[in-house]
């Protein structure tokens, strides 16, 4: 799987990259409310399970299957996610939030775009 930012999580720091992720890692970036992390926990051939944390709480999110995922809009007073079929989706940047898309791969890698103001 290709990613415009390789497999480099600190491409992410300001809350907008695309990278390839096949193993758990966590990383730093800037939130609408300030700091916040986000947790690759599991990744696998046509799955992913991640949590994000931030200043005004957290959220799960996690997929299986082939094409599936989930996206999570972070705003200051919150996040919601949705999770579903992405296959060829990519996610719009959005007034005040960060928003996080987590699309499983067939060989165990896993793409995550992160889009912010």
């Amino acid at each position: 799987m290709s990613a415009a930012d390789g497999h480099d999580p600190r491409a992410c720091s300001d809350g907008n990259c695309e990278i390839a992720v096949s193993e758990p890692v966590t990383f730093r970036f800037q939130g609408p409310g300030g700091p916040a992390t986000l947790s690759v926990t599991e990744v696998g051939p046509d799955r992913i399970e991640y949590t994000v944390k931030s200043a005004n709480g957290r959220t799960q999110g996690g997929a299986s299957g082939p094409g599936q995922g989930c996206v999570t809009v972070l705003r200051d007073n919150g996040s919601g996610n949705s999770c579903g079929g992405l296959s060829g989706t990519r996610p719009s940047a959005q007034p005040d939030a960060v928003v996080i898309q987590a699309t499983t791969g067939p060989d165990g890698t896993a793409l995550l775009r992160m889009v912010a103001p």
